[in-house]
């Protein structure tokens, strides 16, 4: 059966432009055709058409950093969220994913969530059709150290030889991609000791760890997300091949060219918890880490990684850095992440879309099939009302989600 999607305009992520009255023509889940300033008639019975009206169209959202179980909104904090045990996990998981998923976010990364798999159950839910949800490509067990941060999200391998044994055994498990903590230990179980043990430059694995998981990795085709604020560690993973760095909120000026030579992204710089007043670190709504409950010196790490966030992050953007923007624990905000990197690190609004787009599919290593509206890719479509290339703030109206060619949200 054929479906035509219709709309007023079309963004075409890739180039930055818009593109005026576009028909997407659809079958079996993929893209056909696209016809531009369309005035086509469709007469058969068996096409269905959907009309979109004024509304904008781009392709579906993605979201390269996930932890499913977790959620900053919640009144809980997160080493509590943590300890819950896996099937509490799995069901809080599956609602911030539909959160997610109908606010247009048709792919994600989920890179950990402790040890039970969680990750791997919805992400098998959603590909058996089980579940409703995005697109998932599971971490399954995210690796730290035995003082690595995240105690929580990750499983213990220390030496080279427990690395690549771990490693080895997240392959096997049916992993999309491996997660390593490299960076910032913790020296107790505590939530202070979790939150003094963060926004640190302290390398949590040896250069030699980091290489042997990236090797393991690579030999078998999956991509290496790591946990890096800042320190050696960013130097090290480059030059050992990780993919992405996420966070590096304690990135400096020297750490730029080593991503240029690598073309590696950094990956979800965590700008809510930066900079927004509603869910951010300092704000009310961030019910994990309240703020007027936590000791100066937390302040005062924050104050020092919002400025290195800031400023470095800006100038990485300006030199051609690579970004994919993600959420974290703020599930359902990603339109939010691209607005304060448009604000704080001075994007254009065409690269904040690309952002969250076709970088976090090639990010994902997808980009031959989601990431924008073309031919032959899957038809992950959504509309929004208005125009995100002037206003990005129109991607908090989300009015039709399409994932493979099948109706979400309309």
């Amino acid at each position: 059966m054929k479906t035509v999607v219709k709309g007023k305009y079309l963004v075409d992520v890739i180039n930055g432009n818009i593109i005026e009255d576009v028909h997407i023509i659809i079958e079996d889940g993929k893209i056909v055709d696209i016809k531009e300033n369309s005035q086509n008639k469709y007469d058969d019975e068996e096409t269905i058409i959907i009309d979109c009206g004024d509304n904008t169209l781009m392709p579906g959202l993605v979201d390269a950093h996930l932890h499913a179980s977790l959620n900053s909104k919640r009144e809980e904090p997160i080493s509590l969220q943590h300890s819950q045990p896996p099937v509490v996990k799995v069901l809080r998981g599956y609602n911030s994913l539909k959160q997610d998923l109908y606010a247009g976010v048709t792919t994600v990364r989920l890179l950990g969530d402790g040890d039970g798999m969680i990750d791997k159950y919805l992400r098998d839910a959603v590909k058996e059709g089980l579940i409703e949800g995005p697109r998932i490509l599971a971490a399954i067990q995210a690796i730290r150290p035995s003082h690595g941060t995240a105690a929580g999200i990750g499983v213990i391998a220390d030496g080279i030889d427990e690395v690549r044994k771990k490693v080895r055994e997240t392959i096997f498990l049916g992993a999309d991609v491996i997660k390593l903590f490299i960076s910032n230990v913790s020296q107790g179980d505590s939530f202070l000791d979790y939150l003094k043990g963060d926004l640190t430059g302290i390398a949590a694995y040896t250069k030699e760890e980091i290489k042997v998981a990236v090797d393991t990795a690579h030999s078998v085709g999956l991509k290496v997300s790591a946990h890096c604020i800042g320190g050696p560690a960013i130097r090290w993973a480059l030059e050992a091949g990780v993919d992405s760095l996420e966070h590096v909120n304690l990135l400096e000026e020297e750490d730029i060219k080593y991503f240029l030579d690598t073309n590696s992204y950094i990956c979800d710089p965590n700008l809510i918890l930066f900079f927004d007043d509603e869910i951010g670190f300092e704000s009310q709504g961030n019910k994990s880490h309240k703020w007027d409950e936590l000791p100066e010196w937390w302040h005062e790490k924050v104050y020092i990684a919002r400025e290195k966030t800031q400023n470095v992050m800006k100038k990485a953007l300006a030199e051609g850095v690579k970004f994919a923007l993600a959420t974290d624990l703020n599930h359902g905000l990603l339109w939010k992440e691209a607005k304060y990197f448009i604000e704080k690190l001075g994007a254009t609004n065409a690269q904040a879309l690309k952002a969250i787009t076709i970088n976090g599919a090639e990010l994902c290593g997808l980009e031959n099939e989601i990431g924008s509206v073309n031919i032959g890719k899957y038809a992950d479509i959504i509309s929004v009302q208005g125009n995100p290339l002037t206003d990005i703030s129109a991607l908090k109206n989300v009015s039709l989600v399409m994932k493979e060619g099948r109706v979400i949200k309309k």
